[in-house]
């Protein structure tokens, strides 16, 4: 199975002691990628400590990183268009469909997203 994560699914990942989930086992058993925006999001944060920005570009080392395409564009239009979902979040889920891959995350905004070719994988809740 192929597994796009959303930039929560990384930061709660990256933050907790005892996350949520086994992101070895899943880096090991599926295809991992990310949206380009999943990057640019977890970087983005003028207070991020060289800590952080070292274990994300240590995450970013086993993960693909998946760049804008125009497929990836066309598809984020109809999702933006059909949902409302904001473009970020729009985008990375264009992304996953693109590459037949699921979202992992626990944000609402995907969880609570009526759109038929979207697929979750939903974090576990601790």
């Amino acid at each position: 199975m192929k597994l796009l994560f959303d930039t929560n699914a990384i930061i709660d990942f990256l933050k907790l002691k005892d996350p949520p989930f086994d992101l070895p086992a899943l880096l090991s058993e599926h295809e991992c990628l990310v949206s380009v925006i999943v990057k640019l999001e977890l970087l983005k944060f003028p207070a991020i400590t060289a800590e952080e920005e070292k274990n994300i570009h240590d995450f970013l080392k086993f993960v693909p990183v998946v760049q804008l395409n125009e497929a990836i564009e066309d598809e984020t239009i109809m999702i933006s268009r059909s949902t409302g979902l904001r473009l970020p979040d729009a985008i990375i889920g264009a992304t996953s469909i693109v590459y037949g891959a699921e979202v992992v995350t626990s944000d609402p905004h995907f969880l609570n997203c009526q759109y038929e070719k979207l697929r979750i994988w939903q974090v576990p809740a601790k």
